[in-house]
């Protein structure tokens, strides 16, 4: 069975070399973050089922998706769709402050629950609709969307502050998404695409 330290080696053959990054994910136990009946699978680079028909994602793109927004020890971050917790747990390492927002009661009540385990404090939780972001007057450093939409969300970009990035996956047709790096300069939003993803669709509407 892989370990922690097997997935390090391989986000580093992979290209990942941020040392700050893979110390934070060196530091989080992703057998804590899957379902009992896939523990022995926790350490592979690949994505796995989650309740509510999510997913957690592949590490190689959460460590990736990550670097590109070049955090710093200060930056105040919010997550749309918090998931299972691990991306959380990561970025709350790396940055003074994780805001995060998940649409699913049952996974946000479970992701609380595992980061009250690790004891990490610098990690605010709302229940709710990611697309309308956190409260307006509150801006951020970094935004990182964990699901898929064919539009950025207007109030997500309010949420960023100047010289801030958005890094999210944006559906571009049926079956294709591209990683989208969005970056606040003044009142203009300079865009690039990275790569190509897959990624579970960003919902809009409240879950009960």
């Amino acid at each position: 069975m892989l370990d922690n330290k097997d997935l390090i080696r391989e986000l580093k053959i992979e290209g990942i070399s941020d040392k700050n990054i893979l110390r934070a994910i060196e530091k989080v136990p992703r057998e804590f973050f899957v379902a009992q009946g896939l523990i022995d699978r926790a350490y592979e680079n690949i994505p796995l089922p989650i309740d509510c028909g999510q997913t957690i994602s592949q590490p190689y793109v959460v460590a990736y998706m990550i670097s590109c927004l070049k955090l710093k020890k200060t930056d105040k971050v919010l997550e749309i769709g918090t998931g299972t917790g691990y991306q959380t747990a990561i970025l709350s390492y790396l940055c003074k402050e994780v805001c995060t927002i998940e649409i699913y009661n049952k996974l946000l009540d479970q992701a609380k629950k595992r980061i009250l385990k690790l004891n990490l404090k610098n990690i605010n939780f709302i229940l709710g609709n990611g697309t309308e972001g956190w409260n307006a007057k509150v801006l951020f450093d970094a935004i990182i969307v964990s699901a898929a939409s064919e539009i950025i969300p207007d109030k997500l970009l309010k949420n960023l502050k100047n010289h801030g990035c958005l890094i999210m996956p944006k559906k571009k047709s049926l079956d294709i998404q591209k990683l989208l790096l969005i970056k606040k300069s003044n009142e203009t939003y300079l865009e690039k695409e990275l790569c190509s993803v897959k990624f579970v669709p960003l919902l809009n509407d409240n879950i009960e």
